[in-house]
């Protein structure tokens, strides 16, 4: 029993364990927005946006989070520009934008080394979390579920229908806004745990995990938000055991959550389609 509560003994696998499971849950309760909104693309392509803003910011001494939310909302808003000015489709423009945000954080940070080590930016580095990054991830968690908690309704209706919102009155061009400064900062926050190649899981996954089991928005949120949080402490916990990256371990959970609702599900899973098939041919 002892050997279970060994991870415990260390202040920095805590420290990680915490931080991951706020994050997930962070993370988890916007994803349910990204999953409405069609916008699995975008979470992708904000959190590669963000390198060349590290990059920036610590060339002129800024934190390093506030270069990578400005670049994160500059590349939403270069995404936006170019798909109003082109015939180009949405999926091509997000991959236009976010490659070359990419390509150019990290050519800067090949001519300008610095001590900021990219296999951190790109994989994350949770057990070497300092107190001052655990406040920015506080700070930022907590104004995130601040803002959705008190905004959480307008941004379902404008996600769900953007045309019936407007209607409305509902200032949708704030509403884009808003939830694009979310996924920004959002995905900055995350950068510590899983990394930019890894954060766009956790920014989907819970999502599309609730959504295929339940039809109520509000039951998604706090399903999603419980699955992200679970998995973040307990892909932390295990990967002490495992040895293996603590990235890996939360995006692997969240992944076996996924494909046992997708098998599940009481009335979205697969074995529930395969019997209402059979119902409907035994009826015919």
């Amino acid at each position: 029993m002892s050997e279970w509560l060994t991870p415990f003994h260390y202040e920095y696998m805590v420290k990680a364990i915490l931080v991951s499971g706020l994050i997930g849950g962070v993370c988890a309760f916007l994803s349910c927005f990204v999953t409405l909104k069609g916008w699995s693309l975008m979470g992708d392509a904000l959190s590669h946006a963000v390198v060349p803003g590290v990059s920036l910011a610590w060339l002129i001494g800024l934190p390093f989070s506030v270069g990578a939310f400005f670049a994160g909302v500059l590349a939403a808003l270069g995404m936006g520009w170019v798909k109003a000015n082109s015939r180009l489709r949405e999926d091509a423009v997000i991959g236009v934008v976010f490659t070359t945000f990419f390509a150019l954080g990290l050519l800067l940070l090949t001519l300008y080394p610095s001590n900021l080590n990219l296999r951190t930016i790109i994989f994350g580095n949770i057990l070497a979390i300092s107190d001052p990054d655990i406040l920015q991830v506080l700070v930022i968690s907590g104004l995130s579920i601040l803002v959705l908690g008190l905004k959480w309704k307008d941004l379902m209706l404008y996600c769900f229908d953007e045309t019936h919102a407007r209607s409305i009155g509902l200032n949708t061009r704030f509403l884009h806004l808003l939830l694009l400064s979310l996924l920004s900062a959002t995905a900055v926050a995350a950068l510590q745990t899983v990394g930019a190649c890894l954060v766009v899981a956790m920014l989907v996954t819970p999502g599309a995990t609730a959504y295929l089991l339940t039809d109520r928005f509000g039951r998604m949120l706090w399903i999603a938000t419980g699955t992200g949080a679970v998995c973040g402490v307990l892909g932390a916990y295990v990967s002490y055991f495992l040895n293996g990256s603590t990235g890996g371990c939360i995006v692997v959970l969240q992944t076996a959550v996924f494909l046992i609702a997708l098998v599940l599900a009481p009335k979205h899973g697969l074995l529930a389609a395969r019997h209402q098939r059979h119902l409907a041919a035994s009826s015919s």
